[in-house]
């Protein structure tokens, strides 16, 4: 009896194998993305760009690949958390670099969504971000760790303004809410 599962199950595994080896040769479109077939002038190849019937296609391609603002968050998550270990550290070389990069990062995102400039600016380029910089530059420890949490609170306070809380209740804000003792 066990024999026999383990042959239909054997079977079954080699069937199931041989079909996506089949489909790992077949070249095609994905279908998850509306319309590519009809922007598509050659049969699909690694020049997913090139392949596309004129620019205006290869521009919406490039859209598509660039995404929302998905990758720009990420990556300032990152950056936020590398400088929270770099308060902890006392190594402002090193948040101060991850904070000049975050800036710039932020605004591609905005970029990308210009309905969010107005809140990203006004409760933060305009006012933390730079009060941030400021407590950095003055390398005081507790300035930096205070002004740190007010930046983690506008964050969050952003996240809600831009109906998005669920955001708030994750790894990266419960995992910086407060300071180690020194």
């Amino acid at each position: 009896m066990f024999t026999r599962k383990l042959s239909y199950i054997l079977v079954i595994a080699a069937v199931a194998f041989s079909t996506s080896t089949l489909a790992q040769n077949e070249s095609r479109l994905p279908e998850g993305i509306p319309d590519l077939e009809a922007g598509q002038i050659n049969p699909p190849s690694a020049n997913w760009l090139l392949d596309a019937e004129d620019d205006q296609e290869r521009f919406r391609r490039i859209q598509i690949y660039a995404g929302g603002t998905y990758e720009q968050m990420w990556q300032i998550g990152y950056r936020y958390e590398q400088i929270y270990h770099a308060i902890i550290d006392e190594n402002w070389e090193l948040a101060d670099h991850h904070w000049d990069k975050i800036t710039s990062v932020f605004n591609v995102a905005l970029m990308k969504r210009p309905r969010r400039t107005p809140n990203a600016e006004a409760m933060f380029l305009n006012s933390s971000w730079i009060q941030f910089k400021q407590a950095l530059d003055s390398h005081d420890v507790n300035s930096i760790r205070q002004s740190f949490q007010n930046q983690r609170n506008t964050c969050m306070a952003c996240h809600v303004a831009e109906e998005m809380p669920f955001l708030n209740d994750s790894p990266i804000f419960r995992n910086t809410a407060e300071f180690p003792e020194n």
